[in-house]
């Protein structure tokens, strides 16, 4: 007696759903990626840290949604898969399972409480480790990048960060959280600094800016640390792109710009 084939479509279709969960579980994971490591985000998806974090949102989501269309009929549509994947990181993380079937009274009864596991603090932990991987791997890359800016002349890179945030479209919203500015130094005093100016002349607030900056760089008697300072303000509010770019175009004192290298090797 042969077993039942099932039907090729109902299988592909059925996956199809899957992967909706599973999709909508991966962009999650994404937009937290993306909350934390704004202006690093492409060398943080290189990360084993980032790739945990999304594989375990895809496959929660797509496991959550095997697990309760298989116990309730009806739910083999697109739109429950799409419901569940969004409702993964809002209803399931903040579920619980208790581990007693019965919860009595504390004040009547000698039994202990019922335990319960919290997949909220399960999901915290786990999110924490692998935003600690990313966090890890992206700050020795840029450690190796602030090494190389300071190997550059102060006043060059001094000048840049002024014209850096001159020119920024926004030049109210420089970073200044204070978890950020823990982890990067002092970067955030400068930008501390830079809200304060509150100046309505366009030509006033931009010199108001230059001063702010070079008044910060010299309250620090070390040249090694200003230029590290000043990098790690670049890194933070403009992006590890604007300091590259910088170093490429002013290299280190007998080098030459890596467009003319590239002009002399032709």
């Amino acid at each position: 007696m042969s077993l039942p084939v099932p039907n090729i479509l109902t299988l592909l279709y059925h996956t199809l759903l899957i992967v909706i969960a599973g999709g909508v579980g991966f962009a999650w994971g994404l937009s937290e990626i993306v909350d934390a490591f704004a202006f690093d985000m492409g060398h943080a998806l290189r990360t084993r840290g980032a790739w945990l974090l999304l594989l375990t949102n895809a496959f929660a989501a797509a496991g959550t949604y095997v697990f309760i269309a298989s116990i309730v009929p009806g739910l083999d549509t697109w739109y429950a898969a799409l419901f569940t994947g969004l409702a993964w990181p809002v209803v399931i993380r903040n579920a619980n399972i208790k581990l007693a079937a019965r919860v009595t009274d504390a004040a009547t009864s000698n039994d202990p409480p019922s335990a319960a596991i919290r997949f909220e603090q399960i999901y915290a932990r786990f999110q924490d480790l692998a935003r600690r991987w990313i966090n890890a791997a992206l700050a020795q890359q840029r450690a190796q990048l602030i090494l190389r800016a300071m190997q550059l002349e102060l006043a060059e890179l001094t000048s840049y960060a002024q014209r850096l945030a001159i020119a920024s479209p926004l030049q109210e919203s420089f970073n200044t959280r204070d978890d950020e500015g823990k982890q990067e130094g002092q970067p955030s005093a400068i930008a501390s600094s830079l809200q304060e100016s509150k100046v309505s002349d366009v030509k006033e607030k931009k010199e108001k800016i230059k001063e702010k900056i070079k008044e910060f760089v010299e309250q620090h008697s070390s040249d090694d640390e200003k230029k590290a300072l000043l990098a790690a303000f670049i890194l933070t509010n403009f992006g590890r792109e604007a300091l590259e770019t910088f170093i490429r175009q002013h290299p280190r004192p007998g080098q030459q710009p890596a467009g003319r290298q590239h002009q002399r090797g032709r």
